[in-house]
């Protein structure tokens, strides 16, 4: 049986990872811009394993002190006005959101936890009803009975944990990190508005000396461009968030509660051939 424990184990995650890279690789092939690039593509159709590299220590330090660098440069960000109200409103939603579903995560991952402790409890007590079936031969029959019955229900419930797992847990997972890829897109759009009114400030101050004015409306076209590119790629990007969202949350749990339904139906099949069978005794 430890064999097969584990040979459950190494399957359910096998389907965890399947699941998320199936998600992931979807996600890029409906992109509009990423389902043609070149990369994505030899991943897509490279017949050999690929080899990964992890990254050093420089570059882990490196990485550090970047993220350090926007943490603090978000939050002079935060307070920053936005005339359009569509962006407001959305980053509003997505700090809202984002803290919603990271308590969402957590209290998934607690379920799925006391999920796989019960299927724990099952193990314990068809092994404590097997020692019992070998030390009393007079109730051989019935705690052997009760042994294979509650081994069963281990195995049922397991599958429980796993499924609440993948459909719920890993769920939230993925769309905490896709919440918070949408927050950095909003803050890549400020720091664009930021640079933007400091171009418009410095264009000020060159027309009130006289002096580097080229210059200073070349940077602030520049600024202008980027920020308007960016603004275009993140309502996209924002608003096919959304409708993906959705259209994924509620595939999820409608494929949740159709399996909850199989489950319960197979644990009370099982519970009541293993009375049956304890009453023929």
């Amino acid at each position: 049986s430890g064999i097969n424990a584990e040979y459950g184990d190494y399957l359910a995650l096998f389907k965890k990872t399947v699941a998320m890279h199936e998600m992931y690789l979807m996600r890029l092939a409906a992109h509009s811009k990423l389902r043609e690039d070149s990369n994505f593509r030899v991943f897509l159709e490279y017949a050999k394993d690929l080899k990964v590299r992890t990254k050093n220590k420089k570059e882990l330090i490196g990485g550090f002190f970047k993220n350090m660098t926007k943490n603090v440069d978000e939050a002079l960000l935060s307070s920053q006005k936005d005339k359009d109200e569509y962006f407001q409103e959305r980053r509003a939603f997505l700090v809202d959101y984002h803290n919603r579903i990271k308590e969402t995560t957590r209290k998934t991952e607690l379920l799925s936890e006391s999920t796989n402790a019960l299927s724990m409890d099952y193990m314990q007590l068809a092994g404590g009803f097997a020692l019992l079936s070998v030390q009393d031969p007079q109730l051989q029959r019935f705690m052997g009975q009760c042994a294979v019955t509650f081994e069963v229900m281990q195995k049922l419930q397991k599958r429980v944990s796993t499924d609440e797992d993948l459909k719920l847990t890993d769920l939230f997972k993925y769309y905490q990190r896709e919440a918070q890829a949408a927050k950095s897109l909003l803050y890549r759009r400020g720091r664009a508005l930021a640079d933007k009114d400091i171009a418009e400030n410095k264009l000020e101050k060159a027309q009130e000396k006289f002096k580097d004015i080229p210059t200073a409306e070349a940077y602030l076209q520049d600024c202008k461009i980027r920020f308007e590119r960016i603004s275009e790629m993140a309502k996209t990007e924002l608003d096919t968030f959304k409708a993906r969202r959705l259209e994924t949350y509620r595939k999820h749990l409608v494929d949740m509660s159709e399996l909850q339904i199989r489950h319960s139906q197979s644990k009370v099949s099982e519970l009541t051939k293993g009375l049956e069978l304890l009453r023929e005794l």
